[in-house]
């Protein structure tokens, strides 16, 4: 029987009610993996604890529910792919697919404060509902759960990528919390790593400072579209994707001279309103503690960190004699520094890249870059469907199409998008790729919520809201996938961009 005629002998007007009834007997069996995984968080490439999770509740009945279970997916260690197949009687044709993809890597030292446990929990909730729905409709098609390592440090999905992870679907979803409802795009980035070494560690130091003045300067300075160039200092705890909510700066110098500069800072710049410090001493000096938001380096805000070049400008101007030191560290004299370049457009990327290296090139010993993320670009049917979807009766949820890009994501190597160079409209894409963001904070504008890399977004992530949010989500993403299935013309407009 042709594929297409069986399609419009489906009658899915009661799907949203069906997934409603499924989830509420699924959704429970999943929502512990999440939570476990929230609780014993792995960064990037170590995630085996997350791993064992999911392949131990798939591989042990009843709960495998007919998958076949790959562990140590594609090479990698912590990957897996979980692949489900329904065939009618009589049916010989090619099967439909759509791919979730899941992600459940943590960040050094304040967890899943990017909320990947629900990202994992997503992507398992989605592709089972889907599963259940295609032997409920008796439709045929396959669904695969991709389990995707290592998204905040190195580019799993590229690993996965050149494995041929993504070969068995054209579409594949993925949907990651923040703190509102949007499809949008996400940024592409690139990582410039700075080393600096000096004779001693008060030049090392130094002279790391002086770099730090430099990048700081060069706000609104940039070339090309939502673009930002913001510094990460590696040490303690350090992660390449998170600007540290606690930054110390030693001094030797004058306390009160010190301590009047920062409070001066902080009274005439209200930029600094949000970042604390306290001052007290050590054997080497004066030790300056500087606290706040922290967070996500896409975002242009005045960090711990900022304040902490700024104390160091003015002093420096004023205090020529002080000099420097890093109370954790005080005999190491090479330093390294790491600054997230981040702009809209993958194309502007290499623009932006020589726009910064004269300023980050005389002071470092060496400056390289790390692989470049593509920007992930909306696709406009699945962007437009979901919004139906989401504001239908059984989700209610407010959702939007955004053009701000929030964030960077190894998504983009998933997509490989091309877009025109004058209008930057999508023109074709490797795979029809959905990354829709969710919102999981009470208020759904997002005030007075933690954004992502911030240390409280972990425990939003951990909340009831956030799983129910999480559920509803997935909800609509197995309705999307459904029709996709069912449907050949919905297919043929979900994946029209697709290079041929």
């Amino acid at each position: 029987m042709p594929f297409a005629s069986r399609a419009t002998a489906v009658d899915l007007s009661n799907l949203p009610n069906t997934l409603q009834t499924l989830s509420n007997t699924l959704f429970p069996t999943l929502k512990p993996i999440a939570v476990n995984i929230w609780n014993h968080p792995e960064v990037s490439t170590q995630e085996t604890f997350a791993h064992d999770q999911v392949i131990n509740h798939f591989t042990v009945p009843p709960a495998a529910g007919g998958w076949n279970v790959t562990a140590h997916a594609f090479g990698l260690p912590t990957a897996w792919m979980l692949t489900f197949e329904h065939r009618p009687a009589g049916y010989t044709g090619d099967l439909p697919v759509v791919g979730f993809m899941s992600e459940y890597d943590a960040l050094p030292a304040i967890g899943h404060a990017c909320g990947h446990n629900l990202i994992l929990l997503n992507g398992l909730h989605a592709g089972s509902l889907t599963r259940q729905s295609l032997i409920d409709y008796n439709l045929p098609g396959r669904v695969i759960i991709l389990g995707c390592p290592d998204e905040e440090q190195t580019a799993g999905k590229k690993r996965l990528l050149d494995a041929g992870a993504f070969d068995g679907s054209d579409v594949w979803a993925l949907a990651h919390p923040t703190v509102t409802n949007a499809n949008q795009p996400m940024q592409s980035r690139v990582d410039a790593l700075l080393k600096i070494v000096g004779s001693t560690h008060a030049e090392a130091v130094h002279k790391a400072y002086q770099q730090l003045v430099i990048i700081d300067d060069l706000a609104g300075k940039l070339p090309a579209t939502q673009t930002t160039a913001t510094p990460v200092e590696d040490v303690g705890m350090f992660s390449l994707n998170v600007v540290a909510s606690e930054n110390q700066l030693g001094v030797v110098g004058d306390l009160n001279t010190i301590n009047s500069t920062v409070a001066g800072i902080k009274a005439t710049n209200a930029a600094f309103v949000a970042v604390n410090y306290t001052i007290g001493t050590d054997s080497n000096g004066v030790v300056l503690t500087f606290s706040g938001k922290g967070g996500h380096v896409s975002e242009a805000q005045q960090s711990p960190l900022s304040l902490s070049v700024e104390t160091f400008r003015q002093l420096t101007a004023s205090n020529p004699t002080f000099t420097y030191y890093l109370p954790s560290n005080t005999s190491i004299a090479e330093l390294d520094l790491t600054v997230s370049i981040r702009t809209r457009y993958t194309i502007d990327l290499p623009t932006v890249q020589n726009a910064i290296l004269p300023n980050i090139n005389t002071i470092p010993s060496s400056v390289t870059f790390d692989l470049a993320y593509p920007a992930y670009e909306v696709g406009p049917y699945l962007a437009d469907r979901l919004i139906e979807v989401m504001q239908g009766p059984t989700l209610n949820e407010v959702w939007v199409n955004s053009t701000i890009a929030p964030a960077a994501t190894d998504v983009g190597f998933v997509q490989r998008a091309v877009i025109d160079p004058n209008t930057h409209m999508l023109l074709s894409e490797s795979k029809a790729t959905f990354h829709p963001n969710f919102g999981i904070c009470p208020d759904v504008t997002g005030a007075g919520c933690a954004f992502n890399h911030e240390p409280a977004f972990r425990d939003l992530a951990g909340t009831d809201l956030a799983y129910t949010q999480t559920e509803k989500m997935a909800r609509a993403l197995a309705q999307i996938a459904v029709e996709l299935i069912a449907d050949p013309e919905r297919m043929a407009q979900a994946t029209a961009f697709i290079k041929k």
